[in-house]
């Protein structure tokens, strides 16, 4: 079974903080996620001009917490597919945000069969022969940690690795290397949301000290948890850390693929000016590293708040932060 790029894509969720305009140059397709608010709906489709209007509206000042993201359902993806992917490719690697924080990755692996045995009809009208064949994989990751599986899962096919080889390469060594870190700027928004779901990322305790002496976790995500590693006094601290880190990560040659990504929940002009990321840019440029810049999906940024700051890369062998 031949896997060129033509033949086979590579689809993720809206929940992968990937830069659009690389979505577009890898060829990637991408699921939407639904936003629920009340009683209307709207789609999180990774539409970056969108993002911004979408932030004001579901996040900035909403502790309320009324909007929250929900997965396709199994014949909503089999749909989906059918419709934008079967009649045009012969087969699809799908790399789904963690199980464990979403129902997106059943879903899909329930819409496998559905999918494939549907399939017929569709593609021969298309002038394709045979059935589509659909690949799921949980990447143990959110966000930028998901961004850079799908990332390295695109250069494999593209260099003429076979679908199993990816996946035996994700499942078997970039979901152990795969590191996110988060720090979040609205403490009540991420405690109440933390607290719905059962997380003690953020506690009471933290939070009213948080809100007391200016003190900001970092999170730190891997194989799907997350957990509180460390306070800071104040985002601005807390994301010069993190930089400072990833730096490290660069110049010591940690990186299991030379990418970088980072996410923030507002605008992307603000993460620009900042000095610390603008440092991470210029050891990045030195090392050949890529930075991948994206705005945070709306989907992930649901549980964290506005204007929270995090940045991903994949590493066998991370230093302590």
């Amino acid at each position: 079974m031949g896997n060129t790029v033509g033949d086979t894509i590579v689809l993720t969720d809206a929940a992968c903080d990937m830069p659009r305009s690389m979505i577009d140059q890898l060829g990637l397709g991408v699921v939407p996620f639904r936003i629920r608010a009340g009683e209307l709906f709207v789609e999180d489709r990774r539409d970056e001009a969108a993002l911004p209007q979408l932030y004001r509206k579901y996040l900035v000042d909403k502790q309320d917490h009324y909007a929250e993201s929900i997965p396709l359902l199994e014949r909503e993806i089999e749909d989906y597919l059918l419709k934008h992917v079967v009649t045009q490719h012969d087969r699809a690697l799908l790399l789904t945000i963690a199980s464990s924080r979403s129902h997106f990755y059943s879903h899909a692996t329930g819409a496998v069969v559905g999918t494939t045995a549907k399939s017929f009809k569709p593609r021969k009208d298309a002038g394709r022969s045979g059935l589509f064949e659909l690949t799921v994989v949980d990447t143990g990751a959110i966000g930028p940690g998901q961004a850079l599986m799908v990332h390295e899962a695109a250069r494999m096919l593209r260099e003429g690795a076979e679908v199993r080889d990816v996946v035996h390469v994700i499942e078997n060594r970039l979901r152990d290397a795969s590191h996110v870190y988060l720090v979040p700027d609205e403490l009540l928004y991420m405690y109440t949301r933390a607290k719905q779901k059962g997380e003690k990322s953020i506690t009471w305790g933290r939070y009213m000290m948080g809100t007391a002496f200016n003190v900001r976790p970092l999170i730190h995500m891997h194989r799907g948890e997350t957990e509180a590693i460390a306070k800071v006094r104040g985002s601005d601290e807390g994301i010069r850390r993190l930089m400072a880190h990833t730096e490290t990560m660069i110049a010591e040659e940690r990186l299991a693929t030379p990418v970088v990504a980072i996410t923030y929940s507002g605008s992307l002009d603000t993460v620009r000016r900042m000095e610390p990321v603008q440092a991470l840019m210029r050891t990045a440029q030195d090392h050949g590293v890529e930075v991948l810049l994206a705005p945070m999906s709306l989907t992930v940024a649901l549980n964290v708040g506005a204007n929270a700051f995090s940045v991903g890369y994949l590493s066998d062998s991370p230093v302590p932060i």
